[in-house]
C-alpha cells in the first residue's frame, strides 16, 4: 500500500500483488476491484451510504480506505453512516443484522479526518507513523487502535524474526500433524480477532516450507517443524539470520537483513 496513489492506482497494485500470491486470476481480480471502485464512485446517487465493517484488522484497514475515498467525493454532510460490529457479520442472522442498522452512526467531518490521518500513517514509508497511529484512539473508530496494534505485530519479531502470524502457524504445526483446515483453526484460536483467510494461511505455510531456511517440512497432513523451526520456536535461532525478508506492510518495504523489528516485551519497534 504505497503512499500517494489514487484509489484506482492502489487497486492496480493490489491486483498485481494478489495475483502473484495466487489468490485469484488477474482478470477476475481486476473485475472485482473495478466493480468495487465503481460502486464507491456512485456514492452521490444514494440518499445514504452505510458502511458495514467488523472489528478485525482486515476490515478496519478497508474501512479507512473506504472513508478516505468517500471523503474525496465531497458528499453532503450526513450522507455516510457506519455500522461497526465486534461480531463477525457473516455469522449473524438476518434478524441480528437488522438490529444493527438503527444503531448506525453518521460519519462526521471529524471521523473522516481521523480516518484519513490513520490511512496516511498506514501507507507511510516509516513504521514510526504506524506506531503513532496504533497508540491513539481514532474518533468514531473504536476498533482501529487494537487493529493497528495487531498490525505492528506482523513486523518480524526482535526475538526470532517471525511475524506473529508466522509464529502462530509454526506453533500450529508443532502441535501435531493435521490437514490445512485443522492447522488453520489452531492458529486462529490464538487471535483476539481473526482476520486471515484459510487460503492466506496456506500460502504462509508454503513460505515457511520454502528453501532456504525452511521452518516446516513434510507434505499436507504430515507437516512438522524442521530442525531450524524447532530452534526458532525454542528461541535459539533467528529466522532472518538465515533468510532475507522481502515483504510490504502498508507503505513500508521490509527488505534484506537490516529492517525494523517488533519487540513484544517493550511493545515498540527496534532498529
Amino acid at each position: 500500500m504505497p503512499a500517494s496513489l489514487t484509489l484506482t492506482q492502489t487497486s492496480a497494485v493490489r491486483v498485481q500483488y494478489l495475483a502473484q500470491r495466487g489468490y485469484g486470476s488477474p482478470i477476475k481480480l481486476i473485475h472485482e476491484f473495478e466493480r468495487r471502485d465503481a460502486q464507491v464512485a456512485r456514492a452521490r446517487e444514494f440518499e445514504e451510504v452505510v458502511l458495514w465493517f467488523e472489528h478485525d484488522l482486515y476490515d478496519q484497514l478497508q474501512l479507512l480506505q473506504a472513508l478516505t475515498a468517500l471523503e474525496e467525493l465531497d458528499l453532503e454532510p450526513g450522507r455516510v453512516a457506519l455500522v461497526q460490529s465486534d461480531h463477525y457479520l457473516a455469522g449473524m442472522t438476518v434478524e441480528e443484522l437488522g438490529r444493527l442498522f438503527p444503531k448506525r452512526r453518521t460519519a462526521t467531518p471529524a471521523v473522516f479526518k481521523s480516518a484519513r490521518r490513520s490511512w496516511d500513517r498506514f501507507r507511510s514509508p516509516s513504521p514510526a507513523d504506524l506506531y503513532a497511529a496504533a497508540g491513539e484512539d481514532a474518533i468514531g473508530l473504536p476498533f482501529l487502535r487494537a487493529a493497528l496494534q495487531r498490525l505492528c505485530q506482523e513486523y518480524p519479531s526482535s526475538r526470532d524474526g517471525l511475524s506473529r502470524s508466522q509464529r502462530q502457524a509454526l506453533y500450529a504445526v508443532a502441535q501435531g500433524p493435521g490437514r490445512i483446515e485443522e492447522l488453520f483453526a489452531r492458529a486462529q484460536a490464538r487471535e483476539e480477532a481473526y482476520f486471515l483467510s484459510e487460503r492466506v494461511f496456506e500460502k504462509m505455510l508454503e513460505d515457511l516450507r520454502a528453501q532456504p531456511a525452511a521452518l516446516v517440512e513434510g507434505e499436507e497432513g504430515t507437516l512438522v517443524p524442521s530442525a531450524l523451526g524447532r530452534r526458532v520456536l525454542a528461541g535459539d535461532a533467528d529466522w532472518l539470520q538465515e533468510r532475507q525478508i522481502d515483504r510490504w506492510i502498508g507503505g513500508v518495504h521490509l527488505l534484506g537483513n537490516s529492517v525494523a523489528r517488533w519487540d513484544d516485551d517493550a511493545s515498540r519497534f527496534t532498529a
